[in-house]
This record gives C-alpha cells, sequence and structure tokens, in this order.
C-alpha cells in the first residue's frame, strides 16, 4: 500500500484539520444547545471524535484510494462491511462503558450486543465519514481537471512549437531553390538577394518563436519575402499588394508567419509554373476584430489546384485549429487560369 506520509500532502492535512475542528464545534455546541448540557455535549464529542477520524482516515486512503480508485472491488466491499461493523461496535464500546454510565444510564438497559443500537450507531458514525470522503474526492476530481487542463495546453504548445518550426525549413527548401535559379540567371542579383535572405531568417530566428507579433512585422517580412522573390522573375510579373496603410500599425497583434503559406504558393504553382506574363494580388484588410487575407494568382492552363496537398498546407490547418479553433476560415477557389486563396481569423 501506498505510504500514508505520500497520500496526505500538507495542504491535505490543513484542510482536513479545518473539516475535523468544524465538526467538532459543530456538533459541540449544536448537541449541547440540544442537550442544554454544554459539558456533556463536550464529553461525548471528545469521546466520539478519535473513532470518527480513524474510520475517516480508513475508509480515504484504504476502502476508496487502494481498493476502489483501483478497482479493486472485492476488496472494496469487505473494507465498506468489515469497517460499518468493527467500527459500529467500537462506537457503542465507547458510549456503552464511558458516557452511558455517566449521562444516561438508560442506555445500559439493553445488553451491549444489542445489535439495533450497533447498527444505529455505525450509521451515525459514517454518516460523518461519508461527508469527510467525499469532500476529499470532490477536491480530488477538481486537482485532477486542472492536472488535465494543464497537460492539455502544454501538449497543445508543444504540438504549435513544432509546427512553427517546421515553417522555417519549409521556407528555407523553397527560398534556395530562388537562389539556385537567380544564381544561374541573374548572379549580379546575389548579393542583394543574400541580403534580404539574411534578413528574413533574422526575422525568423527572433520573432517566429513569439505567441503574437505586431502586424507591422509581420507585413514588413511579407514584403521582404515578395522582394526577394521578385528579384527572380523580373517585370515579367505583373504584382499588386496593399499592405502599405497596415505597416505601423503597432497596436494589432497576429500569430507570426501564419500569412507566408499563402504567399509562397502564389509564387510557387503560379508565377514558378509560368515562363512568360503571370500576376499576384494580395489584399490584406481588418474590419472590426477580423483580419481578411486574400491572395489571388495566376495559374497555367492544366495544372494541378495549388493547395491541394503538401506540407504547407498541413502545417497551416493545424495551426489554424489550434490558434483559432472553430473561429476561423480558409477558402480555396481554383476556377480557369488563376486560383484565390482567402483567410479569416479574429486578432
Amino acid at each position: 500500500m501506498t505510504r500514508f506520509s505520500s497520500l496526505i500532502t500538507y495542504k491535505q492535512i490543513w484542510t482536513q484539520s479545518i473539516f475535523w475542528l468544524a465538526y467538532f464545534l459543530f456538533e459541540w455546541l449544536n448537541t449541547g444547545a440540544y442537550l442544554d448540557s454544554f459539558r456533556q455535549s463536550l464529553c461525548l464529542i471528545t469521546l466520539n471524535l478519535p473513532l470518527l477520524i480513524i474510520a475517516g482516515y480508513w475508509h480515504l486512503i484504504v476502502t476508496v484510494r487502494h481498493f476502489l480508485l483501483s478497482d479493486k472491488m472485492l476488496g472494496f466491499w469487505l473494507s465498506l462491511t468489515g469497517a460499518l461493523l468493527v467500527f459500529g461496535i467500537l462506537r457503542r464500546f465507547l458510549n456503552y462503558t464511558w458516557y452511558y454510565p455517566t449521562y444516561y444510564p438508560a442506555g445500559l438497559e439493553k445488553g451491549f450486543w444489542y445489535w439495533p443500537k450497533i447498527f444505529a450507531e455505525s450509521m451515525q458514525l459514517h454518516l460523518v465519514v461519508v461527508l469527510f470522503v467525499a469532500l476529499d474526492l470532490v477536491r480530488h476530481v477538481l486537482r485532477q481537471q486542472r492536472l488535465s487542463e494543464t497537460y492539455r495546453r502544454e501538449k497543445v504548445s508543444a504540438e504549435y512549437r513544432l509546427l512553427q518550426s517546421q515553417v522555417q525549413p519549409h521556407f528555407l527548401f523553397n527560398t534556395l531553390n530562388n537562389l539556385i535559379s537567380v544564381s544561374m540567371h541573374q548572379p549580379a542579383q546575389m548579393p542583394n538577394l543574400l541580403h534580404q535572405l539574411g534578413g528574413l531568417l533574422s526575422y525568423q530566428l527572433h520573432e517566429s518563436h513569439r505567441d503574437t507579433v505586431p502586424i507591422s512585422k509581420e507585413i514588413a517580412y511579407l514584403k521582404d519575402y515578395i522582394s526577394l522573390e521578385q528579384i527572380r522573375y523580373g517585370e515579367r510579373l505583373d504584382l499588386q499588394t496593399n499592405f502599405n496603410y497596415l505597416i505601423n500599425s503597432d497596436q494589432i497583434m497576429i500569430p507570426p508567419m501564419l500569412l507566408l503559406p499563402f504567399v509562397e504558393n502564389a509564387f510557387k504553382h503560379g508565377a514558378a509554373q509560368t515562363e512568360g506574363a503571370c500576376w499576384i494580388q494580395m489584399h490584406l484588410s481588418i474590419s472590426g476584430n477580423r483580419l481578411v487575407f486574400s491572395v489571388e494568382n495566376s495559374v497555367p492552363e492544366g495544372s494541378p489546384a495549388p493547395f491541394a496537398s503538401g506540407l504547407g498546407l498541413t502545417n497551416l490547418k493545424k495551426r489554424l485549429e489550434i490558434l483559432f479553433p472553430g473561429s476561423y476560415e480558409l477558402v480555396t477557389m481554383p476556377e480557369a487560369g488563376q486560383f484565390l486563396a482567402v483567410l479569416k481569423f479574429d486578432i
């Protein structure tokens, strides 16, 4: 059996001591007022309280924790029925030997082994014991709920951190493909491109681990990423954005790197798949506490629909479910020659 010291913490000792003290005062004052003798009441409660405490901890530690909570039902019923009998007899012995001769001689008219009285004594004692055990079980259930909620939050937080960490290698993979293309066709642009890449990596290093960042920082990050991509596609890409009016908004906070997958996919599945002229339109707006981000881009005829699969979309959906469970909208609308993705969530 688990050691008693490991079952009862200091906080439990304190709260349980308050319970027994409160019971002692209530029973003493209530019975004393009924008998019109607080001395007689004090004798009765002082005589029976130690047995009540022993019975309370027996049922708490043995009957409930050791047997019931471990699903050992045979032991539970044996402990319960045995304790009902034993503690009933012990209470009958205390009262019959010390209380009745002084304060209630009429109680001696019945013999000691008068079973209806033993049964009544046992029930009176166990009514208090049931209340004591029930209060402890309620405390135990509430504590387990708090622990479960803490573990759930920690698990969700760890999962979200993992998803955040997956964004970085996914981003680097796409960016390295750009570096290879630019180094082959526009080597003169490499110094500027590497400088911009350094800024993007710095943002990921210092900001991506935060829960939220000012939307101005996120927009600046997107603009740097877009500038890096534009070096690769040059004049054949017609790009329109409306981020500028929010570039100084430091009061609006959003999760970092949540909008990046839309921008990445617009280039990856649109411009990167097109040899000639192509276009991308990005719009960011805020209405009340709702952010709306839409990205529309041209796609070659017959190409597979963007956002249909892949790590980027899977990662994004999981992050959205963690951040905004049931309160976000993610809509994708593939059409002939173009593709539209819209994200809405509360800020």
